[in-house]
């Protein structure tokens, strides 16, 4: 009986991990600033992808739990968009390039900065008055599974409420306004924003990657307010 209630915990888990994680932007919208109830420049701003420039290392040890005496094992992804397994789950899916500028687009629809803001591959920017480019820097991922050295029986301290492992999630971008067809940036921001939670069974279960989005949220509500200021310092017109 102890072996059937093994396996079955066992089975439990790996099926919990099959499930996708998909990056979803605004988790609400009221998490997105706003800082006009009208729009404050009567100009178009095309947005387009963001730049990959993050290294493209992932490297994933979860399997070592199965070594006795193992207390800890990780997996540290630069590209979490193109790694598995993780903690929780076993996949990410987000298209990092296009989602990001796409989030972009949303959090500053959302300011009420411009009369309107668009994703474009380029095609349609000649249509604009700015253009908002990027550089996805770093988008770091570091999983940390406890088997608490008791390998493939950890799911029982799991389900007694002991922590199954963490997950930290770091952001890193850089954005840049320029007016069309100047190349000559009159706005540049960068901001790196990073969050760590614990997860067992009862919580956080399935999270692994779902702080993307909040530090996505924090840094553009800080970007936003950094691009107001500057265009106000300037008495930026078109």
């Amino acid at each position: 009986m102890k072996k059937i209630f093994l396996v079955c915990l066992i089975a439990i888990f790996l099926s919990g991990c099959a499930q996708t994680s998909k990056f979803v932007y605004p988790s609400k919208a009221e998490n997105l600033i706003q800082l006009y109830k009208e729009t404050k420049y009567n100009l178009r701003v095309a947005v387009l992808p963001f730049e990959e420039k993050r290294g493209d290392i992932n490297k994933s040890n979860y399997i070592f739990y199965l070594i006795p005496l193992m207390i800890v094992t990780s997996g540290r992804y630069e590209r979490p968009d193109a790694a598995r397994p993780f903690l929780t789950t076993s996949e990410f899916d987000f298209d990092v390039s296009e989602d990001i500028a796409k989030a972009v687009v949303t959090s500053l629809k959302r300011s009420n900065l411009f009369k309107d803001v668009f994703f474009t591959f380029g095609g349609e920017s000649i249509n604009a008055d700015l253009i908002i480019k990027g550089d996805i820097e770093s988008m770091r991922y570091v999983g940390k599974l406890y088997s608490y050295g008791i390998s493939v029986a950890c799911p029982v301290l799991w389900l007694l409420g002991l922590p199954a492992g963490t997950s930290y999630n770091e952001l890193s971008l850089r954005l840049y306004l320029t007016k069309k067809d100047v190349e000559e940036p009159i706005w540049e921001y960068a901001f790196t924003k990073e969050s760590l939670i614990v997860q067992g069974v009862y919580y956080n279960w399935g999270k692994d990657v779902k702080g993307y989005t909040s530090l996505l949220e924090e840094g553009m509500n800080d970007a936003i307010q950094s691009l107001d200021r500057e265009l106000s310092s300037i008495n930026f017109r078109k």
